[in-house]
C-alpha cells in the first residue's frame, strides 16, 4: 500500500482535502439548487444575493426550518387553490344570479389554476402600488407591497388579479436544468460512494455522515418545492381603476390593526406595573388606589374607517407615520370596502386581523410565524406547521444518531455529539411547554395567576432562551465537529472503495 498522510492521497487512497472537496461541493450544490427563494419587494443584485446566500447557510446549519417553511408554503398555496378555483358543485345558475344580483359581468370559470400558479401566488407573484398623500406634509407618497394569499383570493373574486398562465410562468422561471443535472449525477456518485463504504466496512467520516444527512433533507426540500417557479425576481403588478381603491383598503386592514397591536402590548407593559405598585403599595397599608389601565378595544374596521375619514386635515399636526397613512387612506379605502361587499366579500366582518392582505418583506425566513415572539400573543397555539417542524428536528437528530459508534478524535468529542443528536430528538418536550406555557398566559384560571401576572417571566424567559441557545450551538457543533474530526481519521478511512470486488467486470 502506498504511503500516505492525512491530506495527501496515493493510488488507492484519499486523502483528507479529497473528503473536504467532495463533501462541501456535493452538501453546496444541493442547497443551492434545492432553495426556491420568494420574490423581494424590489429586486436588487446585492441584497437579492446576500439573502440567497443566508438562506443557503440557514438550510446548511437548519435545514428543518427550511423544509418547515416549504411545507408551510404548499400547504398555504393548496387552500389558496380551493378559495380561488371555483368549484365543481356549485350549480352554474347560482354563479350566475349572484353576479345578476350585484349587478356584475358573470365570473369566468373556465379557467382553473394549477399548483404552480398558487406557488407563484404565495411566494409573492402579485404587488400593488398605493399612492397616496401625506396629511401631514401635504407630499405624494406611494406605497408599494407584495400581495399574500388572503389578498390574491380577494382580487380573484374581484376579478382584478391579471391572468399569469402556466407557459408564462414556466418562461419566467429561470431554472438551471445543467445545473440540476450536475447535482443529480454529484448525489449519485457520492450516494454510491458511501453505500460502496458500508458495504466494504470501511469507515465513513463523520463529514460524509452530515453530508448525507444533508443531502437527504435537500431532496425532501426540493420534493417539496417541485412545482414552484425557480429564482424569479420580479412580481406582476395589479393595475385597473380599481386595483388604487383595493390598494388603500389593504394597507388600511394592515396598519390599523399593527396599531391596535402596538396599544395591546403598551396596555400589557402598563397593567403589569400597576399591580406591581398595588401590592407595594398595599404591603405599607394604602388603602385607596387609582383605576387599573383600561385594555385597548379592537373597533370594528367600519368604525375605524368613519373615524379616520371625518376627521379634519386640519388637526393632522403631531401623529407617528402609521396614523398619517390611515387619515389619507380613509377615504379611497372605504370607497374599496364598498367595491369589495358588491362583490360579495364581507372582509369587514370576516376577516382574521392575524393574516394580513400585504407584506413588506419576502419572507423567506418564516420560523417566527410558526412558534410566535415572546413580546407577542400570536403564534403560540398548537398548530400542523409545529408538528412538522418538531417531526423534521426529530428526524434529524436521530439521522445522527447513525455516527453513535464511529470513530471520533476524543470520548469527549463523541460524547458531545451524542448529546446533540439526543437534544434534538426531545425537542418535542421543548415544544411543548412554550405552548403550555403561552395556554396559562391566556388562561383566566385563578391558580395560574403568577404566569398572567408575568411574575415568573424573570425564570421562563431565561429558560426558553437557554433552550435555544443550545439548540443552536447543538447544530453548528454537528457541522464544527465534522470539519474538526478530518484531523484524526482512522486509517482504514482514507482508503477508496474497491469496486472490483463488488462489481468484477469494473476496473
Amino acid at each position: 500500500m502506498a504511503q500516505y498522510q492525512g491530506w495527501t492521497s496515493g493510488p488507492n487512497t484519499r486523502g483528507s482535502f479529497d473528503i473536504l472537496w467532495t463533501c462541501l461541493t456535493t452538501m453546496a450544490l444541493c442547497v443551492w439548487t434545492a432553495v426556491h427563494p420568494n420574490i423581494p419587494v424590489v429586486s436588487r443584485f446585492g441584497p437579492t444575493l446576500l439573502e440567497r446566500l443566508g438562506l443557503m447557510m440557514l438550510a446548511m446549519i437548519f435545514p428543518e426550518f427550511v423544509m418547515t417553511a416549504a411545507w408551510d408554503q404548499r400547504r398555504r398555496a393548496q387552500r389558496l387553490l380551493q378559495e380561488v378555483n371555483p368549484s365543481p358543485a356549485r350549480h352554474e345558475d347560482e354563479i350566475l344570479r349572484e353576479a345578476a344580483d350585484a349587478s356584475l359581468l358573470p365570473p369566468d370559470t373556465s379557467h382553473r389554476w394549477s399548483l404552480l400558479q398558487a406557488l407563484f401566488a404565495v411566494m409573492g407573484g402579485y404587488a400593488l402600488e398605493t399612492q397616496y398623500t401625506s396629511q401631514v406634509t401635504k407630499q405624494p407618497r406611494t406605497i408599494r407591497r407584495l400581495v399574500t394569499p388572503e389578498g390574491v383570493a380577494i382580487l380573484a373574486t374581484t376579478g382584478t388579479l391579471p391572468s399569469v398562465s402556466e407557459r408564462d410562468l414556466e418562461e419566467r422561471s429561470k431554472a438551471d436544468v445543467f445545473a440540476k443535472v450536475i447535482v443529480v449525477c454529484q448525489i449519485l456518485w457520492f450516494a454510491l460512494q458511501v453505500l460502496g463504504r458500508l458495504g466494504q466496512r470501511l469507515p465513513v467520516t463523520l463529514l460524509e455522515t452530515h453530508t448525507t444527512i444533508h443531502v437527504g433533507c435537500a431532496i425532501v426540500v426540493y420534493a417539496i418545492w417541485l412545482h414552484k417557479p425557480y429564482n424569479l425576481s420580479q412580481s406582476v403588478m395589479v393595475t385597473g381603476p380599481d386595483s388604487q381603491r383595493i390598494g388603500a383598503f389593504f394597507n388600511f386592514h394592515d396598519i390599523s390593526y399593527a396599531v391596535y397591536r402596538r396599544q395591546c402590548e403598551r396596555y400589557e407593559t402598563h397593567r403589569i406595573e400597576y399591580w406591581k405598585r398595588r401590592i407595594i403599595h398595599a404591603s405599607r397599608g394604602v388603602t385607596r388606589f387609582e383605576s387599573p389601565p383600561e385594555p385597548p378595544t379592537r373597533k370594528p374596521l367600519v368604525q375605524l374607517l368613519a373615524e379616520h375619514r371625518s376627521s379634519p386635515a386640519d388637526r393632522m399636526t403631531a401623529v407617528d407615520e402609521d396614523e398619517d397613512l390611515l387619515y389619507a387612506l380613509a377615504p379611497e379605502a372605504s370607497e374599496g370596502l364598498e367595491m369589495l361587499q358588491r362583490h360579495g366579500c364581507r372582509v369587514a366582518d370576516t376577516t382574521d386581523p392575524n393574516d394580513p392582505f400585504l407584506r413588506q418583506t419576502s419572507a423567506n425566513f418564516t420560523i417566527r410565524t410558526v412558534w410566535g415572539g415572546w413580546s407577542t400573543d400570536v403564534g403560540h397555539e398548537p398548530s400542523w406547521s409545529k408538528g412538522i417542524h418538531v417531526g423534521f428536528n426529530v428526524l434529524y437528530g436521530g439521522c445522527h444518531l447513525a455516527a453513535w459508534s464511529s470513530a471520533f478524535p476524543s470520548p469527549v468529542e463523541r460524547w458531545l455529539w451524542r448529546a446533540s443528536a439526543l437534544f434534538l430528538i426531545s425537542v418535542p418536550v421543548w415544544g411543548a411547554l412554550r405552548i403550555l406555557w403561552w395556554t396559562a398566559v391566556r388562561s383566566r384560571h385563578r391558580a395560574v395567576y403568577p404566569i398572567r401576572n408575568g411574575d415568573l417571566d424573570v425564570i421562563a424567559a431565561p429558560m426558553f432562551f437557554t433552550i435555544f441557545v443550545v439548540y443552536t450551538v447543538a447544530r453548528w457543533y454537528f457541522l464544527i465537529e465534522a470539519l474538526m474530526s478530518l484531523r484524526r481519521l482512522p486509517l482504514q478511512a482514507y482508503d477508496t472503495v474497491n469496486w472490483t470486488s463488488i462489481l468484477p467486470h469494473v476496473g
